[in-house]
């Protein structure tokens, strides 16, 4: 891993994937409920963003703490998505 380890979960979803599958409002609410802010150039760049189009990250810091990769250190929350 040359001293490092992934800076988020991965998308299992792709972009266009996300954009064509997923309603901006939809996104734009389950975001709010979550207490992040949003602020995009066009609401409809949000559903790239969607929380269901990345992978569970919980389940991927196991794996690379499972495989000696890395050691959990703390797990931040995220406030805000800006796309532009």
């Amino acid at each position: 891993s040359f001293g490092s380890t992934c800076h988020g979960a991965g998308r299992c979803k792709s972009r266009n994937r996300s954009r064509n599958n997923i309603s901006h409002e939809d996104v734009l609410q389950e975001l709010s409920n979550m207490g992040i802010a949003v602020r995009v150039a066009s609401p409809k760049l949000v559903m790239e963003e969607a929380p269901d189009s990345y992978k569970d990250v919980n389940q991927v810091v196991e794996a690379c703490e499972a495989a000696g990769l890395s050691n959990r250190a703390f797990k931040l929350r995220p406030i805000a998505v800006i796309k532009g």
